[in-house]
């Protein structure tokens, strides 16, 4: 009975130390999304600023752009995990060149997942669709 009692104390512990795990880690996936997401707008918002413009066919602004697509779709998926929205503005503050800051990234972070025209974005489909261009505009003309 002894050792029965001891088989099912390690297995709780083992259970909740899982379930922390889990959690952790969708925090750190959260947080990863979020600094590729900051790292992302800060190239794109220099480019932006400097010219006025980005071109998606420049292989450069292309990989910012997938990057930031990427990132904006994992977040939607967990919009309605408050913690992940929170991890994920940490990683975009940590990441996006002095752009954000803790007061101002849940701002950006709502406004990522109201923005539509991020979904089912390719490097094949990217540089021709106006609705994509449009929501990186909107984007970045957000952070000034």
């Amino acid at each position: 009975m002894k050792r029965l009692s001891i088989l099912a104390v390690c297995f709780m512990a083992l259970a909740m130390s899982s379930c922390s795990m889990l959690s952790t880690n969708s925090n750190s996936a959260a947080n990863i999304a979020g600094r590729s997401c900051g790292s992302a707008v800060a190239s794109l918002y220099q480019v932006y600023k400097t010219t006025k413009t980005v071109d998606l066919t420049n292989s450069t602004n292309l990989s910012n752009a997938l990057a930031l697509t990427a990132s904006c779709t994992q977040l939607k998926e967990n919009k309605n995990n408050p913690e992940y929205k929170k991890a994920f503005a940490a990683g975009l503050v940590a990441s996006a060149a002095g752009l954000f800051t803790t007061q101002n990234a849940m701002g950006f972070v709502d406004k990522i997942i109201a923005t539509s025209g991020l979904e089912n974005v390719n490097a094949s489909n990217i540089a021709n669709t106006a609705t994509t261009a449009m929501a990186i505009y909107s984007l970045l003309n957000s952070v000034k």
